[in-house]
């Protein structure tokens, strides 16, 4: 994105199609010099062609007020989702001594550190 220098998306959604636009996307961030909202579109037309709208300011949350019934997702939504949903990243294993009718078994987790767990074998 691009305000007074060019810096990264806070969260980038993507939107439903309509009749005109087959793919489109709007970024929304924050300019790190002047701290103003910028929202940026991107969109395809059906014929091909690229159409990129970006505001700063009130308009930016004009665009986002007036797009925000067509989100289908957002990358936040989706990088959240994949962190809590199994263990990712750095992980450790745990080992636990159970006692199933009367054997000791072992029971093998792989956890990460954002508390996800996993259960790998019972020996």
């Amino acid at each position: 994105m691009k305000h007074c220098c060019s810096f990264k998306p806070l969260d980038v959604y993507y939107l439903k199609e309509d009749e005109l636009h087959t793919k489109q996307q709007l970024s929304v961030g924050f300019c790190p010099l002047c701290d103003k909202p910028v929202a940026e579109l991107y969109s395809v037309r059906f014929d091909g062609k690229i159409e990129k709208i970006s505001k700063a300011g009130i308009k930016a949350n004009e665009i986002l007020t007036k797009y925000k019934d067509k989100i289908l997702y957002s990358m936040q939504e989706c990088n959240y989702s994949r962190f809590m949903s199994r263990p990712f990243g750095w992980k450790y294993g745990i080992n636990k001594n159970v006692k199933i009718n009367g054997k000791e078994h072992i029971k093998q987790y792989s956890s990460d550190f954002y508390g996800n767990t996993e259960l790998i074998k019972v020996i």
